[in-house]
């Protein structure tokens, strides 16, 4: 085996092997506790904090459904089923109604930032950090 090194764009090569050293295996069997940065890495691109202490939530709004529901938590968008028509306001109007219900916030505390006539949305929601929306919209997908 040779080594190779850069040095002021000169290559030095060496002709002497190199030996790999062995690392001792380490006795303790205990895994390191999760820190905060793990959580944070699995958290969905659709769920992201903002600097004004809220989150936004990518959505894909399906309105005109037989029921509210969350039917999917993905990486780029948050699947949410409105049993209101997309007529008026009125599925945007219940898309926040629902979200609130869901997440366990004031109304006034979820408002609706981009998409208003469309069924890709953004849905912001103050007071919470975005690994308690996580958690919360992940359970309620799952019912």
């Amino acid at each position: 085996m040779f080594v190779f090194a850069l040095s002021n764009s000169r290559v030095l090569v060496s002709r002497f092997p190199v030996v790999a050293k062995k690392m001792p295996k380490s006795t303790s069997s205990a895994r390191p506790s999760s820190t905060p940065s793990d959580v944070k890495q699995s958290i969905p691109a659709s769920i992201r904090s903002r600097s004004d202490n809220s989150v936004s939530i990518s959505i894909h709004a399906k309105p005109g459904s037989k029921s509210s529901g969350i039917t999917y938590v993905g990486d780029e968008k948050v699947g949410v089923q409105i049993d209101a028509p997309a007529r008026d306001g009125e599925a945007n109007e219940a898309l926040l109604g629902f979200m609130a219900e869901v997440l366990g916030v004031r109304k006034r505390e979820v408002a609706l930032g981009t998409g208003a006539r469309s069924r890709e949305k953004v849905v912001i929601v103050q007071g919470m950090s975005a690994e308690e929306v996580y958690s919360i919209l992940k359970a309620a997908a799952l019912k």
